[in-house]
């Protein structure tokens, strides 16, 4: 099996998880406050992962001066990201939401070009493009909610949320030389706790309503969404390179819609339809694109020797 098709198995668990996680979360609100859902499902994850390293014998200390990346992407791409999202989500709907939160290959492209001198060409910009348009398509924005000025805040936190991922992203990259996913994930959940934890004292929680489907859906947030979908993203970063990989995370949508129609019963119109292909289109040239590319660096690397 290829670096490349790890890569691609690793992304698509992510997805898959975190497409779904949409639909739990938004059952889960009925009952909790958003931080309060943030704070269970990563001190349970947490948790996990700690039971995990022992049972694998790896070694719970990081280099104190690798402290501040582990911080950056927990802290900041996980704990910061959250209030981000959720409270923009307080100000807008879900919709123009989704569409900055689109943004995210866009700007961590341009990021890594920045920091990490990454080359691009025209197939880079023209499947970001394809991927970005194909969210307008299915979140099925109306231009005039994006210029409504008293919704301003709302957008300013949005474009938080997405700065926080990118610096996840970027902070996470170094980790691969020096740890294992699961020593890097576990650091970047553990650092991200004490971001949730003050806005339990604000929210306001329905604990006596909670019941069996709330804590199945904590349950699957915490393993599925968070321990599993964190873990292989980490490993597809790492296989495919962190622009890559966020250019999968427009798949999201697409897993979100279809199963909100198996379990919610929500229809699929033909403009989501379209605007899957076109996230679809646009994942299969990025990543037949790159791979001609690894296969003719392999052939002029053999051709030296």
């Amino acid at each position: 099996m290829t670096k490349k098709t790890k890569g691609l198995i690793s992304v698509s668990i992510p997805v898959l998880t975190w497409g779904i996680s949409f639909v739990s979360t938004e059952y889960l609100l009925g009952y909790l406050g958003p931080m309060t859902i943030g704070a269970i499902r990563f001190v349970i994850a947490t948790a996990i992962l700690y039971i995990a390293m022992k049972l694998t014998h790896q070694p719970l200390k990081i280099n104190p001066k690798d402290r501040g990346l582990f911080l950056l992407a927990g802290g900041i791409g996980i704990g910061v990201y959250f209030f981000f999202e959720n409270m923009g989500i307080k100000y807008i709907s879900a919709s123009p939401a989704a569409l900055i939160i689109a943004a995210i290959p866009v700007f961590t492209l341009i990021f890594e070009v920045i920091v990490y001198k990454r080359g691009i060409d025209r197939v880079d910009i023209i499947a970001v493009i394809l991927s970005v348009l194909g969210v307008v398509f299915i979140v099925d924005i109306k231009p005039s909610q994006l210029f409504n000025a008293g919704e301003g805040l709302g957008y300013m936190m949005m474009f938080g949320a997405v700065v926080s991922w990118v610096i996840y992203s970027l902070a996470s990259k170094p980790l691969f030389e020096r740890y294992s996913y699961l020593t890097i994930i576990y650091y970047q959940f553990l650092y991200s706790i004490p971001f949730f934890l003050p806005f339990l004292l604000f929210e306001q929680n329905q604990w006596t309503a909670v019941n069996g489907s709330v804590i199945g859906h904590l349950v699957f947030l915490s393993i599925f969404a968070s321990v599993l979908g964190f873990y292989y993203y980490a490993k597809s970063m790492d296989l495919l390179g962190v622009s890559e990989s966020s250019v999968f995370i427009n798949f999201l949508p697409v897993v979100t819609i279809i199963f909100s129609y198996f379990y919610m019963g929500s229809l699929i119109s033909v403009r989501q339809l379209i605007g899957g292909i076109l996230v679809i289109l646009a994942v299969t040239i990025t990543t037949i694109h790159d791979g001609k590319s690894e296969t003719e660096e392999l052939v002029s690397a053999r051709g030296k020797v």
